[in-house]
């Protein structure tokens, strides 16, 4: 658990470096100082892991809208003063992005790489991730064009 809660917290930082140094794009000076709010509210979201990975989805949807330029909601709106709420009913639509655990773990809907891949994506899975950068994989097969 504890290096889960290292992992949760190295991703919230980076978010958080990201989201300072983007802060200037917002040109709404308002915006910028509830930027600031949600931040400061987030960064206290930490008493447990499934706290800090609700904190995470808020961080990571915070970063995108200033990547934006623009608020949406739930950030159009100072943070609660309660814990945080579910997500899910505040983003714009309702609807979070597919979770990709659930895919790994044999979910409904998986990554076209898993579906085409001869070994039902098997390989890849066992394949180390890395924390920061890129994970990138390349095959070359050759098939004996009669066969096809």
């Amino acid at each position: 658990m504890n290096e889960m809660a290292e992992d949760l917290n190295y991703d919230c930082n980076y978010n958080m470096f990201l989201a300072k140094i983007m802060l200037p794009s917002l040109n709404n000076t308002d915006d910028r100082q509830k930027a600031v709010r949600w931040m400061k509210k987030l960064a206290t979201c930490n008493r447990s892991i499934k706290e800090m990975k609700l904190r995470n989805d808020f961080m990571y949807y915070l970063v995108v809208n200033i990547q934006q330029g623009e608020l949406q909601p739930p950030f159009t709106e100072p943070p609660p003063a309660s814990p945080l709420p579910d997500i899910v009913h505040l983003l714009h639509g309702g609807v979070m992005e597919p979770n990709l655990d659930e895919w790994r773990d044999g979910g409904q809907m998986g990554p076209m790489l898993y579906d085409r891949s001869p070994d039902g994506g098997a390989f890849l899975a066992a394949q180390p991730v890395p924390r920061c950068g890129a994970f990138c994989y390349l095959a070359v097969v050759a098939r004996d064009p009669k066969k096809n």
